[in-house]
């Protein structure tokens, strides 16, 4: 897998996405799959549940908290390796959520995943995706849809006109790459009986304010635990010494603001 991270790249950039096969084990597809239905479960019994479409589709935020799988695959070595070249060589998770969409769900409004920030967006990336593709994508059952080449406007859809867009199709077990520009929505589930399940790790450059409150939500046991991968992601770091910092830069920082250019007596 590491050898194709370049032709990943390529994709993602020249298309807008880029979807690989096979990349989740069997094992691990049933634990992903075992975890998000509990969770699916528990948050609609307590009252928490996120749901849209008449609680036709479901969703669940904040995953890095929710179970050690995940915390396992927000960190994919893989998945590093091909964020590090879209997004500059540093990035940081600003959301990990699931998406469950049953019969009867709604399409999403068209949007990117930099639609926050004012047009033109810059040349350079400035977000990615991953969606884990839980359950089969297909035209029926509520698959992501996109506007190919729409990530080269560097702009957001105007929500007066009507796009053209194209079901993201692929097996369960494959991961979607998606470039943050690409205007995408979900799609409609029009099945009978079909539940699609996803998985969406949304990565950002570090200097841009995140979707998920890490530092304030995570719970200390997984920040106990955490790797230094994750707890990078989750903004445990600093950034050129200047951005993430509490109470002020470290103390090596201050030293080195405050050389001494004569002896302490003079001063």
């Amino acid at each position: 897998m590491r050898a194709d991270i370049e032709r990943i790249v390529f994709e993602v950039e020249s298309n807008g996405i880029c979807v690989v096969e096979d990349f989740v084990p069997v094992a691990l597809l049933e634990r992903i799959r075992q975890r998000v239905d509990e969770l699916n479960v528990s948050e609609r019994r307590d009252g928490d549940a996120f749901l849209e479409s008449e609680g036709a589709n479901q969703r669940v935020f904040n995953l890095v908290n929710k179970g050690e799988v995940f915390e396992e695959i927000v960190q994919h070595p893989d998945v590093m390796g091909a964020m590090n070249m879209l997004l500059g060589g540093d990035f940081i998770l600003s959301g990990f959520s699931s998406n469950t969409t049953g019969p009867g769900g709604e399409e999403m409004m068209l949007h990117s995943d930099s639609g926050y920030v004012p047009p033109p967006h810059p040349e350079y990336l400035l977000s990615a995706n991953a969606i884990w593709m839980i359950d089969d994508f297909t035209e029926e059952n509520g698959g992501t849809r996109y506007v190919p080449g729409s990530h080269k406007h560097r702009t957001n859809p105007d929500a007066t006109k009507e796009y053209e867009t194209v079901a993201l199709a692929g097996k369960a077990g494959s991961v979607a790459f998606l470039h943050g520009y690409t205007w995408h929505k979900t799609g409609a589930n029009v099945s009978r009986d079909q539940t699609r399940r996803a998985l969406f790790a949304y990565y950002v450059r570090p200097f841009l304010r995140v979707q998920e409150n890490h530092i304030v939500s995570v719970r200390e046991e997984v920040w106990h635990r955490a790797s230094p991968t994750l707890r990078h992601l989750l903004g445990g770091d600093l950034w050129l010494n200047s951005i993430g910092f509490f109470d002020g830069p470290p103390k090596a920082m201050r030293e080195l603001a405050f050389k001494r250019r004569w002896p302490a007596e003079r001063l």
